[in-house]
C-alpha cells in the first residue's frame, strides 16, 4: 500500500489521539519509591535534598501541594534531628553566604543546636504555608473553573491538580499550629488550631456536595450523553457497571481490604489528634470561660471516641475543673508520634463496557488501594520518678485515612468508570476512522498505538501525603521532682531534662525499626 493513498485523520481526532498517547505517567507511589526507601533506612539527608528539589521543581504545577506537604512534615523531622545530630541532616549554612575565612582568625563556629531546629521549623512553615496557600487557590478556582474534569474523563483523575484532601487539610494546619506552639507563638497557634477544627466541620459538608455531583455525572451518563462510536447517544450505566459479575466483586475486594473490620472508622471527618491538642491548648492556654469550655468539649468528645483511655478521663475531668477557674499545676504530657501512614498503590479491575461499545467487552480500569504499614514500634515506656507510663493511642492516621478513603470511594469509582467508558468509545471511534481512511495497514498499527496509549493512561491517583505517621500516642502524669524522665524506645533509652513551666510538653517522633527516632520539649504553660 502506498503511504500517498492513506487520506489525512480529521484534526480532532488526531488532536485526541495525541491527546491519549501524551496522558501516561508513572503514579505518584512509583514515582517517590526511591524516597520512601531512604526515608525507612534512616537517610535523612538524602531526603530532605531530594524532597526539597521535587517540591520547589512542582512550583506552580499540579502535584505542588501534596511535595509541599511532604516538605513540611520531613523539614520538621530535620529541625528534630538537627538537635540530635547535626550530621544527620544537611547543613544550614549557605556556601555561597558564609563569611571567607580570614588568616590568622579562628572560623566561625558551627550553628547550634538551637539556631538548627529554628531554622528547620522555619523552614516547615513556609512549606505549608506555600501548600496553604495553593489549597486556597484551587478552592476559589473551583467555583468557576469546569474544564478539569473534562479532562479527568480523557485522562485519569491524577491528572488534575491536588488540592489536597480533608485529612491532609486538617492535618497541615494541626502541624502548624504545632510547631508554632514549639517555637513560642501561641497565637499563631490559636489560629491554626481553629482552622484545623473547622476543616474539619466543612469536610462533612463539602463531602455530601461531591458525592451529589458524582451523582448527578452518573446519571448523565444514563441518559445516553455519552456518544458511542458510530457517533450516537450510548447510555452508560454506573450501577450496572457494579452489578457486573467480574467488576462488582473485584471493586468489593478493593474496598474491604483498603478498610478491613480491624480497622475502627471514625465519626464526621474527625481527626482525634487534632482534637487532643486543640482541647490540651484551650485547657492550658485559654484564657476565659468560653475558652475553657472549648477545651472541655474536645476532651468529651475524645472519652467518646476513646472510653478506656484513662489518660483522656483524666483530662477529661481537669477540663471539667479549669471551666470551672481551676488551674492545673506541674503536669508533663508526652506526645508520641510513630510509624508511617498506608501507602496507596495501584490495583487493575476489568470494567465492562459492551454496555456502550460494541467493539470492546471489557478494558482495564485502575483504582487505588490502601496498604498498611505495620513496621513501627508501637510500645514506648516513659519513666517518670518511681513510675513508668505507657503513651496510648490518641489518633489513629489509618483510621482517619480508612474513613475518607471509604467515603470517597463511591465517587472514585463513578468517576473512574465514566472515564474508562469515555476512552473506550474515544479509542473505538479513532480505530473504526482509522481503518475507514487510512486502510488495513493504518488500522492495525493506529490499534497498536492506541492500545499502547490507553494503557500507558491508565494509571490510578496514589498521591497522598507520604510522611504522615501511623499513630499519634500520649501520656500525661506530675512532672517528677528531678525534672528528668527516661524514653525507651525499643532498645534505646533517651533521658530527657524537661523545660521550666507549669505544663511541658514533651515531643517523640519514632521512626522506623531501622531509623532514628527524636525528642524535643517545649512548655505549653510558665
Amino acid at each position: 500500500m502506498r503511504l500517498n493513498h492513506i487520506r489525512p485523520v480529521p484534526s480532532l481526532t488526531a488532536g485526541i489521539l495525541l491527546l491519549l498517547l501524551g496522558a501516561g505517567c508513572q503514579t505518584h507511589t512509583q514515582q517517590t519509591a526511591g524516597i520512601a526507601e531512604q526515608r525507612a533506612a534512616g537517610n535523612l539527608v538524602a531526603v530532605v535534598n531530594e524532597t526539597n528539589k521535587r517540591a520547589d521543581d512542582q512550583q506552580d504545577k499540579r502535584d505542588e501541594v501534596v511535595w509541599r506537604l511532604d516538605q513540611g512534615s520531613t523539614l520538621r523531622v530535620a529541625a528534630l534531628a538537627g538537635m540530635k545530630d547535626p550530621s544527620k541532616v544537611p547543613s544550614i549554612v549557605d556556601p555561597k553566604k558564609a563569611p571567607k575565612p580570614v588568616e590568622g582568625q579562628p572560623p566561625a563556629p558551627p550553628p547550634t543546636a538551637a539556631e538548627i531546629r529554628a531554622h528547620y521549623l522555619k523552614a516547615s512553615q513556609a512549606a505549608f504555608d506555600r501548600a496553604e496557600q495553593r489549597i486556597e487557590k484551587f478552592d476559589e478556582e473551583a467555583k468557576t473553573k469546569v474544564g478539569e474534569e473534562v479532562a479527568a474523563a480523557l485522562t485519569n483523575l491524577a491528572s488534575i491538580p491536588y488540592k489536597g484532601r480533608y485529612y491532609d487539610r486538617v492535618m497541615m494546619n494541626t502541624y502548624k499550629a504545632l510547631t508554632y506552639l514549639e517555637m513560642g507563638d501561641s497565637d499563631k497557634a490559636r489560629v491554626e488550631l481553629n482552622r484545623a477544627y473547622q476543616r474539619q466541620v466543612d469536610a462533612e459538608a463539602d463531602a455530601k456536595k461531591r458525592t451529589e455531583d458524582a451523582a448527578a455525572e452518573a446519571e448523565k451518563a444514563k441518559r445516553g450523553e455519552v456518544k458511542d462510536e458510530k457517533g450516537k447517544a450510548a447510555a452508560y450505566d454506573t450501577d450496572k457497571a457494579l452489578a457486573d459479575q467480574k467488576a462488582g466483586p473485584a471493586l468489593g475486594n478493593t474496598l474491604a481490604e483498603s478498610t478491613p473490620n480491624a480497622i475502627p472508622l471514625y465519626p464526621n471527618y474527625q481527626n482525634p489528634f487534632t482534637m487532643f491538642l486543640y482541647g490540651l491548648y484551650y485547657v492550658h492556654k485559654g484564657q476565659d470561660g468560653e475558652d475553657w469550655g472549648r477545651g472541655l468539649k474536645a476532651f468529651e468528645s475524645l472519652n467518646a471516641l476513646f472510653p478506656e483511655n484513662e489518660f483522656v478521663k483524666a483530662d477529661k475531668e481537669m477540663a471539667d475543673k479549669r471551666a470551672q477557674g481551676s488551674a492545673p499545676d506541674k503536669l508533663t504530657y508526652v506526645i508520641v508520634e510513630t510509624g508511617s501512614s498506608p501507602a496507596r498503590v495501584e490495583t487493575r479491575i476489568d470494567i465492562p463496557t459492551f454496555i456502550v461499545t460494541s467493539k470492546l467487552a471489557y478494558v482495564g480500569a485502575a483504582f487505588p488501594k490502601l496498604v498498611y504499614n505495620n513496621n513501627y514500634i508501637k510500645e514506648i515506656p516513659v519513666k517518670a520518678g518511681e513510675s513508668t507510663f505507657k503513651p496510648v493511642l490518641i489518633g489513629s492516621m489509618d483510621s482517619v485515612i480508612a474513613t475518607e478513603f471509604k467515603n470517597e470511594w463511591p465517587t472514585v469509582v463513578t468517576k473512574t468508570l465514566i472515564s474508562t467508558a469515555t476512552k473506550a468509545i474515544i479509542q473505538a471511534a479513532i480505530q473504526k476512522e482509522l481503518n475507514e481512511r487510512g486502510g488495513q495497514m493504518v488500522g492495525f498499527l493506529g490499534g497498536l498505538a492506541l492500545g499502547a496509549a490507553a494503557q500507558a493512561m491508565t494509571i490510578a491517583d496514589t498521591r497522598s501525603w507520604q510522611t504522615l505517621p501511623k499513630e499519634f500516642q500520649y501520656a500525661r502524669f506530675e512532672t517528677p521532682q528531678d525534672g528528668i524522665i527516661e524514653v525507651s524506645i525499643g532498645e534505646e533509652k533517651l533521658p530527657v531534662k524537661l523545660p521550666e513551666g507549669a505544663i511541658k510538653v514533651v515531643y517523640v517522633k519514632v521512626g522506623t525499626k531501622a531509623s532514628d527516632s527524636f525528642v524535643s520539649t517545649f512548655a505549653l504553660r510558665l
